[in-house]
């Protein structure tokens, strides 16, 4: 399931957790707080916040698209690049600084509060336990070892383990794709 990825909304999320860091941020730590924002946003909500697909890496769950931004993996001439570059500096060993304060009007109240308790979970994650990749490995079930490589996290996947009711999941994905498929449209024509 690809949602619309929406470089706007990743920019204030990245950039809110960022500045609550301190305006310095581990590159780990940063994709594990955007995750379990996503993941709380999909278990109360049932919407993603930045449209970004997930993938299981060795240490733990990444969003894809913002780890190839951080990475600068992706052409400088793409918009999204250049809207990245303006708010993160180039990664500086494993992490990122921000540069430039991003719009976080962007992100709704609700979208906030998820980002702010997945910035204190994760925070005092770290204080407890230090190293935090196997802890999480238990508390994201959705995880899964892909060895060297990387493995696409599916939408359904994740929403089983956050959704308790099973039956809802089918219906929460339909209406995830019908509103996909309304950004998508609104995008190709503006």
């Amino acid at each position: 399931m690809d949602f619309v990825f929406d470089i706007d909304k990743t920019i204030a999320a990245a950039g809110f957790l960022t500045k609550r860091e301190g305006g310095t941020i581990s590159i780990f730590v940063l994709m594990k707080m955007m995750y379990g924002a996503e993941r709380e946003a999909l278990a109360k909500w049932k919407r993603p916040i930045t449209g970004d697909s997930f993938f299981c890496m060795k240490k733990g769950i990444i969003l894809s698209r913002t780890y190839d931004l951080i990475k600068r993996s992706i052409s400088s001439s793409n918009s999204d690049m250049e809207k990245w570059s303006r708010f993160f500096s180039a990664r500086i060993a494993n992490q990122i600084q921000l540069i430039s304060q991003p719009e976080l009007g962007f992100l709704s109240q609700w979208e906030m509060e998820a980002l702010q308790n997945s910035f204190d979970s994760i925070t005092t994650l770290i204080k407890e336990k230090g190293l935090i990749a196997d802890e999480l490995h238990k508390r994201w079930p959705e995880w899964t070892d892909p060895g060297r490589g990387a493995l696409p996290l599916s939408l359904n996947e994740v929403l089983r383990e956050v959704v308790e009711d099973d039956s809802q999941i089918e219906k929460i994905i339909l209406e995830i794709k019908a509103v996909a498929s309304a950004k998508a449209a609104l995008q190709i024509s503006s």
